[in-house]
């Protein structure tokens, strides 16, 4: 039998307090960061359904409504505050996206050799319309720059940021890759503040604020180390590698009151609070294990045989000390396997009113009791979990197209109504949809065919509908991965209070969406999603865009990315291309996106990370 290590709630206590460690330190580098912008090829087209449905009239689809963004008082507002637009995770945007007019790809080839190679850039960071912050992250490496973003990119300023520490085996590795592309830890899941400060969850446990100021980074950056949060909370770190200790910071998000809660893969979930300090003057941070929480639910759903021996253990339980003797006994009678543990992959979103947080467990609605000092569940959430439906279903299967064995998705916030997840069910997975003030679940909708279904990229929600995308197949990206694809959409009916799937939605076309979160743009009408051309006769399935009207489902336009063959000159020797990409199409296969998302710039304009850095996509 192979227990749940959510049962680590038996060795750490609820809420932890630690003696902090926060520091500054220059982080200057005289290193010279070698990159080269460069302009692609791009081949626009429209859809045949789509000019049938104009009547021949080449035109994109009417502006939808504007979706109502929250002015969240700790988040940049305007611009993309974080991957998945901002602190609802909402992945629709008011800034309208590039269309057929005059367009133009852009790529940001990063140069980086060794620990700095390859250089993906996945999440995006706004100044202003000219200005952006990116994260590249190497091999080993991971570097911060700021760009000029107005016409040919160019880097401002760039500072060495602690990275991953891969080995060149690692990526050549199918089995050593898959390791570094499934972890989402080191500073993917970022957010910029409404004062120009990116906030990053650092590969060593430390969580670093950098502040932009006049188109430079201040050089002197801020820590507080997480180090005493993550060991406290993490049983399985014995069988860990040195450099897998320090890889285990997923996500940072403010909330309403401007406490940064931050999340760990060992499933640590905690806040720096913004005004506690300790003596010494750091910020106070409090931390638990998210596998504290319903923990009789948890063992109910997934081992109601080891129930018995639960109690057992509960009167060892304490939650100001736990003793050794308590951890021995718990450990032997419930045969803990360090291959069994709640964990937490995905980022999270924040409403007014809590914390969403996914584990490969269940869905939790966290706060944070200023009297207490205790990280807390709603306590109608509590009483949604008797009911057993936050604890999903989840075969514990890791599926093709998955990066870990549960749910793939950040929950999505439907303004303040719904919060959504997807399961990881036996065959087909389920969108679940719940209420965000007490957690019932008002919907459980079956994913896609019967030729697979996984979804590792979050919903996106606008006004009363949800889309998701199907990744199911995406396992290797240096491989084409042969995917069923499909996108579905959810409405939300009135007359019965569920969600509906929308028949005949979409209306054309089978959407292979890889990897790349769908986005809606309210400016165009138009739902982007990244997809691999239908077309073999060349031998390689180019990438490309293509924009879906929101409101029929039909193909819109595509726009095909690609260069021409000795277009691509990228600086690494044969044996470094044969050993990742490989040397066929090696000059196509750069725009593979592994799992990064789109992000809606100025001038209408997207940005999306690639394996050699980002491209960008913009028109008149």
């Amino acid at each position: 039998m192979r227990y749940l290590l959510l049962l680590i709630l038996f060795f750490v206590i609820n809420t932890a307090g630690f003696a902090q460690n926060c520091s500054v330190q220059n982080m200057a580098t005289t290193k010279e960061f070698k990159y080269e912008p460069k302009f692609g090829q791009i081949e626009i087209d429209w859809y045949p359904e789509w000019l049938e449905h104009t009547n021949g009239v080449k035109k994109i689809p009417e502006p939808l409504k504007a979706q109502p963004k929250w002015d969240h008082p700790y988040m940049k507002y305007g611009y993309t505050a974080a991957m998945h637009e901002g602190p609802r995770s909402s992945d629709v945007s008011n800034r309208p996206g590039p269309t057929q007019n005059n367009p133009i790809v852009q790529y940001f080839h990063v140069k980086q050799k060794g620990g700095d190679f390859s250089g993906m850039c996945p999440t995006f960071a706004f100044i202003n319309d000219s200005t952006m912050a990116t994260l590249s992250f190497g091999r080993a490496n991971t570097t911060l720059l700021l760009l000029d973003i107005k016409d040919t990119i160019r880097v401002l300023d760039h500072l060495p940021i602690p990275g991953r520490g891969s080995s060149a085996f690692e990526l050549a590795g199918k089995k050593g890759r898959g390791k570094i592309f499934s972890n989402t830890a080191g500073g993917a899941y970022s957010y910029i503040s409404n004062k120009n400060r990116i906030y990053i969850p650092g590969a060593n446990n430390n969580i670093l604020r950098v502040t932009v100021k006049d188109r430079k980074f201040i050089k002197d950056v801020e820590s507080v180390n997480l180090k005493a949060q993550i060991e406290a909370g993490n049983l399985v770190e014995p069988h860990l590698s040195e450099k897998d200790k320090l890889n285990q910071l997923t996500a940072l998000m403010p909330d309403v009151n401007g406490n940064i809660w931050f999340t760990s893969r060992q499933g640590v979930v905690g806040l720096i609070h913004r005004e506690d300090k300790t003596k010494d003057g750091c910020p106070k941070v409090y931390s638990t294990f998210i596998g504290y929480f319903q923990i009789k639910e948890k063992i109910k759903e997934h081992y109601p045989e080891s129930l018995s021996e639960i109690e057992k253990v509960l009167p060892y339980i304490h939650k100001d000390s736990i003793n050794p003797e308590a951890r021995r006994i718990a450990r032997t009678a419930l045969k803990i396997d360090k291959d069994t543990h709640e964990e937490i992959q995905n980022s999270f979103s924040v409403g007014k009113d809590g914390v969403y947080i996914v584990s490969n467990i269940a869905l939790y609605k966290l706060r944070f009791n200023e009297e207490t000092k205790d990280i807390e569940l709603d306590p109608k959430w509590a009483e949604s979990f008797k009911k057993g439906e936050l604890v999903y279903d989840n075969n514990m299967e890791n599926k093709p197209g998955h990066l870990n064995a549960g749910s793939g998705t950040t929950p999505t916030l439907m303004d303040d109504r719904f919060v959504a997840i997807c399961d990881n069910d036996e065959g087909k997975i389920n969108l679940c949809i719940f209420r965000q003030d007490d957690g019932e679940l008002v919907s459980k909708l079956p994913l896609f065919g019967n030729n697979g279904s996984a979804v590792e990229n979050s919903a996106v929600a606008y006004e009363n509908t949800y889309i998701v995308a199907n990744t199911f197949g995406y396992s290797d990206p240096f491989k084409v991965n042969a995917t069923p694809g499909g996108i579905m959409r959810f409405d939300l009916s009135e007359e019965s209070g569920n969600f509906e799937p929308v028949e005949g939605w979409p209306a054309s076309g089978v959407y292979d969406c890889k990897t790349a979160t769908p986005k809606l743009s309210t400016r165009t009408g138009m739902l982007y999603v990244y997809n691999r051309d239908e077309d073999t006769t060349t031998g390689h399935r180019d990438w490309q865009v293509t924009g879906i009207d929101f409101r029929t489902g039909v193909r819109v336009v595509y726009s095909k990315l690609f260069f021409e063959k000795g277009d691509f000159k990228d600086n690494i020797n044969i044996f470094m291309k044969a050993g990742s990409l490989g040397n066929k199409h090696y000059d196509r296969k750069v725009f593979n996106n592994i799992w990064g998302t789109f992000t809606f710039g100025p001038n209408n304009s997207f940005y999306l990370g690639t394996y050699r850095g980002f491209i960008k996509v913009s028109s008149d």
